[in-house]
């Protein structure tokens, strides 16, 4: 991928305008992206928030340090110490640049202020206490600068500038891919999870339900009159709405099947005196057959009326939970429920 480094270039100006020429002329050459003074006033005290947005998009520094100590901000520190020291904080990597022989430096480029040639001597030792490299002409000021970003950019990990049509790698492209097959995936499961909560809220009426009648075969035990055991096996009928309205409320919550089977046979055993011919019996008891109790636990998870539980229980506890589904609660309330009459209604 072509990558190209952005680097701050940082001097004073009017005194350095050859050498940073030749400094951009040499980063130019090396398709880097310069970055300095020239975007902005450097005295301007109003633009150092921005002089210090550049820096943190830059990838490299370069600060060059001539004869002169440059302007200074209201605090009495040059712009140009202001950015290096900015741009050695935030880690930015620093390549620092000085004057091999100030003394050769013309009258006109140099410092003639007591004061700012203390300041000035005393940045560039700050700036020599790193690595820096010499130059004594701006031809090869531009020339080491040249050698020594190479080396920086093959010895630090910077992440550069890339044009938009080439960051698209394969291996971006790859995890594009792969994080598009996941939403789909993600959109699938929901639009499943939806069908299915709008399943749950509505009973399937393929099935028979209501008013639509089913035989349920038991069989009936007790003791005669003279006390002679009994045992025979029985059928009643009974709608579906008969079922669900007698199991249904020991379901609201889990239950185990056990429980709900035995609140049939008791409501069946209820039921007997209509059965026709039958004996009168005491301490008796009924039982649906397990092929009658199983097709009403079938018919009923067929509707959608109720599923399996769910809590967490423990291992020893083998038994089978059912209970309403959303749909089931909502059939059983509409059967259950009391509506108040008109006349009742007006009569409040």
């Amino acid at each position: 991928m072509d990558r190209k480094y952005q680097v701050f270039v940082s001097s004073t100006y009017v005194d350095l305008v050859d050498e940073r020429r030749e400094v951009i002329q040499a980063l130019l050459e090396m398709d880097c992206l310069p970055a300095g003074m020239e975007m902005f006033p450097a005295a301007d005290e109003d633009q150092w928030t921005l002089i210090k947005k550049v820096i943190d998009d830059c990838d490299f520094y370069v600060v060059i340090v001539g004869g002169r100590y440059g302007s200074v901000s209201s605090e009495g520190i040059s712009y140009t110490e202001m950015e290096y020291d900015y741009a050695v904080t935030s880690k930015i990597p620093v390549l620092g640049f000085v004057h091999a022989n100030p003394s050769d430096i013309p009258v006109g480029k140099s410092e003639l202020a007591p004061d700012a040639r203390v300041k000035l001597d005393a940045f560039r030792t700050k700036v020599m206490s790193r690595m820096v490299k010499q130059y004594s002409s701006p031809t090869e000021l531009g020339s080491v600068v040249s050698r020594g970003l190479n080396r920086a950019i093959k010895n630090s990990d910077r992440p550069g500038w890339v044009r938009g049509d080439q960051a698209m790698t394969p291996e971006v492209r790859t995890e594009i891919a792969e994080l598009q097959a996941a939403v789909a995936d993600a959109k699938r499961a929901q639009a499943e999870e939806a069908a299915e909560n709008v399943r749950h809220f509505e009973l399937d009426l393929d099935y028979e339900h209501g008013h639509d009648e089913v035989t349920i075969e038991f069989q009936l035990e007790g003791y005669e009159s003279n006390f002679r055991p009994y045992s025979a096996a029985a059928e009643l009928t009974y709608t579906w709405d008969d079922v669900f309205e007698t199991l249904g409320p020991f379901m609201i919550d889990e239950a185990p099947e056990q429980s709900v089977r035995d609140r049939w046979d008791s409501h069946m055993l209820n039921d007997t005196h209509r059965l026709e011919g039958w004996p009168v019996l005491t301490r008796d008891s009924a039982t649906t057959t397990d092929s009658a109790w199983g097709a009403i636990i079938v018919q009923l998870r067929a509707l959608g009326a109720i599923t399996l539980g769910e809590k967490k229980r423990p291992p020893s506890d083998k038994s089978i939970y059912w209970k309403l589904t959303p749909a089931g609660d909502d059939y059983l309330v509409k059967l259950r429920a009391v509506r108040r009459t008109a006349g009742e209604a007006a009569g409040d």
